[in-house]
């Protein structure tokens, strides 16, 4: 039986999925704009990022996932234990040469609207990188409609988190690297920019998804860790089920 506080927040949980799950797969109404010439604005860039604004437990349970979902990977486990907030988080195990993630809708949010401190953060430890899926970057093909992932990971910064567990809350100033060739950034691992560099190179590049994840390109199992997921003014706490709620 399904305990009574997941009944009390079902409702709420559910209208969130279900703007996840349109956020993911929708295609884009208009293309975005110049940056200078006044092109059109989806309207719902106008919400706050990280809308709407919850700081909630997230359970592996239908609705109650509140719209994160693997995109194309193997799905992490929730795993009860200490070092990040509450009383457990993400366990993101990847077999050699899969990946294991988790990502949220970004709800078309300017990038430049995440450059502030507190914007972008999250608990983590071990391999875990923490992405930011754009379209609307200036890309080097100018398939403006086209996924450019932005990557933020231990190894670029001080390789903070690696061994030991990390609040890592200043991540839009830090090092980021970017998939495909944009505006001031190529698609190379050892290439590096803020997000306010990237920002200001590509200013209609918008964010479609956030999420964490371990790309395993060893030839034996890795994972990693990761709780407590910040973005704008939404806050995210992995939590396994408790005794007695199934």
């Amino acid at each position: 039986m399904v305990h009574k506080y997941f009944r009390s927040i079902a409702a709420v949980a559910a209208a969130t999925a279900v703007a996840a799950s349109v956020a993911f797969t929708a295609p884009a109404s208009a293309a975005p704009g110049d940056g200078s010439s006044g092109g059109s604005v989806d309207p719902i860039t106008l919400l706050p990022p990280g809308f709407p604004c919850v700081h909630t437990n997230v359970y592996p349970l239908p609705v109650l996932e509140w719209g994160w979902q693997q995109l194309e990977a193997t799905a992490p486990t929730y795993v009860e234990g200490s070092g990040g907030r509450g009383n457990g988080y993400l366990n993101l195990s990847a077999e050699p040469g899969t990946q294991s993630n988790l990502f949220h809708a970004g709800i078309d949010t300017p990038l430049s609207d995440l450059l502030g401190r507190n914007s972008l953060g999250f608990e983590h430890q071990g391999p875990t990188t923490f992405q930011l899926r754009l379209r609307g970057a200036d890309r080097d093909d100018d398939d403006r409609y086209g996924f450019t992932t932005l990557v933020w990971q231990p190894e670029s910064n001080g390789n903070v988190g690696l061994d030991d567990w990390a609040d890592s809350d200043d991540l839009a100033l830090g090092q980021w690297w970017s998939t495909r060739n944009i505006a001031g950034l190529p698609a190379d691992m050892a290439k590096f920019a803020t997000l306010a560099d990237i920002a200001k190179a590509n200013p209609d590049a918008q964010v479609t998804a956030y999420g964490v994840l371990v790309d395993n390109k060893q030839s034996s199992p890795l994972a990693g860790k990761a709780d407590d997921v910040r973005y704008g003014c939404a806050r995210w706490d992995f939590e396994p089920l408790p005794a007695g709620s199934s």
